[in-house]
């Protein structure tokens, strides 16, 4: 009898489920539902009772429920909430670190307490300055992180800060050495912020999953994809949801190779918010040593080397005043589902269009949803007047509302909301923008036909012209992250905006032989391109064609994330660093401090001891079984020539070691 897996992958705009074999490695059961932000466990209900109904039907209900082993889950959610810069408000506490570089909040306060690069502390922390910086916080925020400059070689003014933080507040905290034990304060700050910003959200989800779970009588253990297509228990993600940056793309690519069975391929995951490209290389991803790269963020989280780019089916379609069109990176409700869900919105967009309603700093087909109502943030009285008008499931256009309460549009004080994640907006989408051209047909057509007029009537042009200029600049942007994620490996450069190199990609994209011109630019990728998610069959061809390739769009594409979630394996891995000291003794760095030898024989033994403990207990924390222990020392020395007063030889520098645990997901 076979083992069983359920799959779900919740992205910004729909959720995919399946139920997996895992023995023979085949789908049972498949579905596809749209995500509600405001209401996740709807989602996952829907999910998982669509999958229900199928194996009943099929009539294999008891044989498949009695032998699921894992459900398993991915999500773009904490990728899009950092691309579109939502997510709690985090209170940032650095120690030691000036306030001088951006971070992902504008709550900071400084602190002083320094530990140096062996551990030692330098300066007293100053815990009365804490609690000042605590107290001014708490009213602004949500969460909180910690940082100090070196405290992955002793992390004991974190932890203190820390303890006064939960003892003050109860609010989450996360600190800096927690998540890295690599070098890069700025980077390791960044991270901490984002953890702490994405676990109201991440905790939400979980939560949502594991009630449908016992819904559904499903008794099985709740996974998690990290960044890098490995599995964590439900718990380490709650701890540590910063890890599931990347989720759903790691999951596409393992999809996409059991999908296609190819080794060697670009693969491509379109969904509502993001398209995410990487390389496969002999069946494996390539992982980014340096950290995940999001939203502009580069984050010390170990995934899988993919590029991202703001641009799905989902994605924002803006004019400017200046009328230059403009599409992502936020990701907006498709005018056509808003208003097959919510009929009153048509007739305002048709009010819009037939006033020819343009505000200056807003878009005219925007529409607010209301999520959820902020429980710790202040809110000002016109916020508030703004959630009374579209409390009880009912949005509405800014138009709308701006007429119910006397208001300009423009002077309406509703992006914070849309931060903090209080509200989503609708507006026109490139999903819009193919129901309207009639090459999708879903929702409520005269929806996305309205919506199109009022931008082509914004920019000044015919619908069909607004349609063509649409659809060329996202298979333009699709073409440009392709190639650029392709020759990463033999020409690492950038095609930045306006640059000469986009110039140059803008002729290869277009690909026209012109008689005249003495040379001919065009591209040719030697790799097929796996596309995956909903909406490639509209935009893949066109663009994959320009690139002078295969193009592959396997069966089950459309839910390749969640069959990836299944096909993971639980993997943990720590580093363990030994370096002298002047003084003659060595220092062993793990996660939890420092330990002092006189012998560097000591160090090895001690640190490949705790790190195989350390490694196997989180393994079997994330959920593992059958777990395998991989241990790797890397010595470094340097030499030294022989003279007067010197005998030629070599000195150590440090040692890592490195301890990976590998298992079975499921036992």
């Amino acid at each position: 009898m076979s083992d069983f897996g359920i799959g779900i992958d919740t992205g910004g705009t729909f959720t995919d489920g399946v139920i997996f074999d895992l023995d023979q490695k085949l789908v049972i059961s498949k579905t596809k539902v749209m995500t509600e932000r405001e209401n996740l466990s709807l989602s996952i209900d829907r999910c998982l009772e669509n999958l229900v109904i199928d194996i009943r039907k099929r009539g294999n209900y008891d044989e498949v429920i009695g032998n699921i082993r894992m459900v398993c889950l991915s999500t773009t959610l904490a990728t899009n909430a950092i691309v579109e810069g939502q997510g709690a408000d985090v209170g940032l506490i650095l120690i030691g670190i000036d306030l001088d570089k951006k971070y992902p909040t504008g709550h900071c306060a400084r602190i002083n307490g320094k530990i140096d690069l062996r551990g030692k502390i330098r300066e007293d922390l100053d815990l009365e300055g804490a609690k000042k910086a605590i107290k001014e916080l708490k009213p602004k925020v949500e969460a909180f992180a910690v940082s100090g400059y070196m405290s992955i070689r002793n992390p004991v003014h974190e932890l203190d800060v820390a303890r006064l933080i939960k003892k003050m507040t109860g609010y989450p905290v996360v600190c800096g050495h927690e998540l890295s034990s690599d070098l890069g304060v700025y980077e390791r700050t960044v991270t901490a912020v984002l953890n702490a910003r994405l676990i109201p959200l991440i905790t939400s989800l979980i939560e949502a999953v594991r009630s449908s779970i016992r819904k559904a009588s499903i008794v099985a253990p709740l996974m998690i994809v990290r960044g890098d297509g490995s599995l964590i228990s439900e718990s380490v993600a709650v701890e540590k949801p910063v890890e599931t940056i990347l989720s759903g793309p790691a999951a596409s690519i393992i999809g996409g190779k059991v999908l296609s069975r190819i080794d060697n391929a670009v693969i491509v995951d379109m969904g509502g918010t993001t398209t995410d490209v990487a390389v496969m290389k002999a069946g494996e991803p390539r992982i980014t040593e340096k950290g995940a790269l999001v939203g502009g963020w580069l984050t010390m989280v170990k995934a899988a080397d993919i590029s991202t780019v703001g641009i799905g089916g989902d994605s924002h379609i803006r004019v400017s005043k200046e009328r230059t069109l403009e599409i992502g990176p936020q990701r907006v409700y498709p005018l056509a589902w808003l208003c097959d869900v919510h009929p009153h919105l048509l007739d305002e967009l048709k009010e819009i269009h037939e006033n020819r309603y343009f505000p200056v700093n807003s878009q005219p087909t925007t529409i607010l949803s209301l999520i959820r109502i902020p429980e710790k943030i202040k809110l000002n009285e016109t916020e508030t007047s703004v959630i009374r008008q579209i409390e009880n499931n009912s949005p509405h256009t800014i138009y709308y509302i701006a007429r119910k309460l006397g208001k300009d549009p423009d002077l309406i004080p509703w992006e914070r909301l849309v931060k903090i994640g209080s509200i989503h907006r609708g507006g026109l989408t490139p999903t819009d923008v193919l129901i309207s051209s009639g090459r999708l047909k879903m929702w409520n057509i005269k929806a996305a036909e309205t919506g199109v007029k009022i931008m082509a009537n914004r920019m000044g042009v015919s619908k069909s012209d607004f349609t063509g200029r649409v659809l060329d600049t996202v298979y333009f942007r699709l073409f440009k992250i392709i190639t650029e994620t392709a020759i990463k490996d033999t020409l690492p450069i950038k095609f930045e905006e306006h640059s000469d190199v986009e110039v140059l990609l803008k002729q290869m994209f277009r690909g026209k032989r012109e008689g005249k011109k003495f040379v001919h630019f065009s591209a040719r990728l030697n790799v097929p391109v796996i596309a995956l998610g909903a909406p490639v069959k509209a935009y893949f061809p066109e663009t994959v064609k320009r690139l002078g390739a295969k193009l592959i769009i396997p069966k089950y594409s459309e839910v390749a994330n969640a069959i990836g979630t299944v096909n993971g394996v639980v993997v943990e891995r720590v580093r363990i660093i030994i370096k002298p000291s002047e003084s003659g003794v060595f220092y062993v760095y793990t996660p939890e401090g420092r330990r002092m030898f006189m012998k560097l024989e000591e160090c090895y033994e001690y640190g490949e001891e705790y790190g195989r403990e350390y490694a196997y207990n989180r393994a079997v924390e994330s959920g593992a079984s059958d777990i395998e222990i991989i241990v790797k020392r890397d010595e470094r020395y340097t030499t030294i020539s022989g003279g007067p007063e010197y005998e030629a030889g070599k000195i150590f520098i440090e040692a890592i070691i490195n301890v990976m645990a590998k298992g079975k997901p499921w036992r």
